[in-house]
């Protein structure tokens, strides 16, 4: 029987009672995940600052000193992200920034630019889908230009849960926050809002508050134009009757786009990329929500890795394990975020392996190099 192969993830317990800041520090060196940076390089330090009224990102603060490291590695770091699909405080360049600083990412506070990295949406460079497994057609991704054109990727990963693909993590960082508007919408053109007419009350809101005007109405029903549809679902979360709903199977499908788009931004990096992923803050929905509920499970550690598809196994693994928190509604067993989104969330991740973008199968390891 082939033996599974295994990455090292690297973890930082909060348990241990240690300076979270130095511990970051002795993090990065057991792991590596700076080691590719050279003199000069530009590092384009990937994360999602936060929705305007969302208070669980990632904090300033985490980011400060990842700047500080990777300007002692003589690195030119700045902090990045990409526009939203959605409408909210992210849609445009202007807008991001604006969200940005109210939640505490400026120059002053992290230590280097803030970049939208895809300008309002569009700023890419269109790269091929050279390997495809069957259920997916992507035939490019556009790459946002800021990114692009970084000579190193650090992704910084707050792990939290999301209704469409049950977490979000490393992977999910690479397909859908590295990308422009254009390749978020091919990727979740597969997984549409549907309606079910038997609960529709025909109260038009989702006809009102379609950015895309997609929506019309046709005896007494909302009927989509799916050549102007931008699949941003804001028509579902405007729907009080739930008669918008994702069909599981659409959704598993999203998945397997997403590790398409995640594998085209790891072959443009690779071998010059690392991944951190933080498992604090760990809420039911993602940091687009606001709010994104409480906290699922006592705040964890951080974990660091050169694979970002181990780095998001263990992070699930880290999560499975840990004691619900009093009022959580997470359920008990296996994949409990993709089950508590009706999902099986390691579509991504058997996909992800599938493509050549890293291992399920991993060696956690304590920052004193000790298997953990």
């Amino acid at each position: 029987m082939r033996m599974m192969a295994r990455s090292d993830v690297f973890l930082f317990d909060y348990s241990s009672g240690r300076s979270v800041l130095s511990g970051l520090d002795k993090l990065c060196t057991a792991s590596a995940v700076l080691a590719g940076i050279s003199a000069g390089n530009s590092v384009a330090v990937k994360l999602h600052m936060g929705e305007l009224g969302n208070i669980s990102y990632l904090r300033p603060v985490f980011v400060r000193r990842l700047v500080d490291l990777v300007k002692r590695r003589g690195g030119r770091p700045f902090v990045t992200d990409t526009v939203a699909l959605y409408p909210g405080g992210r849609t445009t360049e202007r807008e991001y920034l604006s969200t940005a600083a109210v939640n505490g990412y400026v120059e002053g506070s992290v230590g280097a630019p803030i970049v939208i990295a895809d300008g309002d949406g569009d700023d890419g460079v269109p790269l091929p889908v050279r390997r495809r497994l069957p259920g997916c057609d992507l035939r490019e991704v556009g790459i946002a230009s800021g990114i692009d054109e970084a000579d190193f990727l650090l992704v910084l990963s707050h792990v939290k849960g999301h209704m469409i693909t049950g977490f979000g993590g490393a992977v999910k960082n690479l397909a859908m926050g590295c990308v422009t508007r254009e390749a978020k919408k091919e990727q979740h053109r597969v997984n549409p809002p549907l309606l079910d007419n038997a609960h529709c009350d025909g109260c038009q809101a989702c006809v009102g508050v379609c950015p895309a005007k997609a929506l019309s109405v046709r005896k007494g029903k909302p009927v989509r134009q799916t050549g102007k549809c931008i699949f941003c679902s804001t028509c579902l979360f405007a729907c009080d009757a739930g008669a918008l709903q994702w069909e599981r199977d659409n959704k598993e499908r999203f998945q397997l786009y997403l590790a398409h788009a995640a594998s085209v931004v790891m072959d443009r990096f690779r071998g010059r990329i690392g991944f951190i992923n933080f498992l604090q803050d760990i809420t039911p929905c993602c940091d687009c929500a606001a709010p994104a509920g409480g906290a699922l499970v006592p705040d964890i550690g951080i974990l660091a890795s050169l694979d970002p598809v181990a780095i998001d196994r263990a992070s699930l693994d880290l999560i499975d394990a840990a004691p619900a928190m009093a009022a959580s509604v997470l359920p008990q067993g296996p994949d409990r975020m993709g089950r508590l989104h009706n999902v099986d969330s390691l579509v991504q991740l058997r996909s992800a392996e599938k493509l050549g973008l890293g291992n399920r199968g991993y060696r956690l390891v304590g920052q004193a190099g000790r298997s953990a």
